[in-house]
């Protein structure tokens, strides 16, 4: 059985200031670029799962074409990837996830 991905409401809201970001202050065809990069990345994880450990349990997995790294454990007793934050590179690596 695959994993499922589930985002926590913190991602969720990281998500969605990027994505605003970009469709506020690029375009809207670099904000779809970003949800299509991301959408990859998830799948990516879905597939590999086991990618550089961070921090404790907590895995991270960079976008291919955005400045963004993804944040995520494993429940491997019920298979769901947890995604605990979405962040951007440019910010303070102090405001990880800890």
């Amino acid at each position: 059985m695959a994993y499922k991905v589930v985002i926590t409401p913190e991602a969720a809201e990281d998500l969605e200031k990027a994505f605003l970001y970009y469709v506020d202050h690029v375009s809207n065809r670099v904000a779809k670029g970003f949800a299509n990069d991301l959408k990859s990345t998830l799948l990516d994880i879905q597939k590999t799962l086991f990618f550089q450990i961070f921090h404790q349990n907590y895995r991270i997995k960079s976008l291919k074409k955005y400045p963004y790294i993804i944040f995520y454990t494993l429940d491997e007793v019920n298979k769901l990837i947890l995604i605990k934050a979405i962040f951007h590179t440019s910010q303070n690596p102090k405001k990880y996830p800890e």
